[in-house]
């Protein structure tokens, strides 16, 4: 009897070490992984009242241009801000940048989202979010004001625009804003 009870309280130390997640929330999705990560909703003539569009890259899984795309079966992606960046959350160990090219060269408007590997292009700016809405500032001031454009491209996809400052949409392009209904802060 004397042994049984050294035994347990000898391991005792040892039982109270494990760790059992007790009082943590379960992790449903990888959006709960990262505080703040949301799919982006577009709003504007792009996005029909019956059909919910989301910010997303043409295949999803790759990089590249980003789009406005309906709802996958697979989901859209989610996205957040860290350290004025937006990222696109791929899994729970990779995360993508949204980068700003400078497309003077070849569209109207002067600015392109592209997802890639790393931080490149225009990186002065700032994201952030105003209210539900997603905002890109320039230094000095200007800003895109929320508006971004869904453009049709030389190549026959969509793609999105924006400027830093208030322009009409040009010919093929539709005036849109983002919105993240769904951040969570935990």
């Amino acid at each position: 009897m004397k042994v049984a009870v050294f035994a347990l309280l000898a391991a005792l130390p040892f039982a109270t070490a494990v760790p059992t997640w007790e009082g943590l929330n379960g992790r449903s999705s990888i959006g709960s992984l990262i505080p703040g990560a949301s799919q982006i909703t577009a709003k504007g003539p792009v996005a029909k009242p019956t059909e919910v569009k989301h910010l997303t890259v043409h295949e999803p899984g790759t990089i590249g241009n980003i789009t406005i795309k309906p709802e996958t079966r697979s989901g859209s992606p989610m996205f957040y801000i860290n350290q004025n960046a937006l990222w696109l959350l791929v899994n729970e160990t990779t995360v993508y940048p949204v980068n700003i090219h400078n497309s003077t060269g070849f569209h109207e408007l002067p600015m392109q989202l592209v997802l890639g590997k790393q931080r490149q292009g225009v990186t002065a700016g700032t994201w952030r979010w105003k209210g539900t809405q997603l905002y890109y500032d320039m230094p000095g001031g200007q800003s895109n004001m929320g508006l971004y454009f869904h453009c049709l491209t030389k190549s026959g996809q969509f793609n999105t625009f924006m400027s830093p400052v208030p322009v009409a949409p040009p010919n093929g392009c539709q005036m849109m804003t983002l919105h993240s209904f769904t951040r969570e802060y935990k």
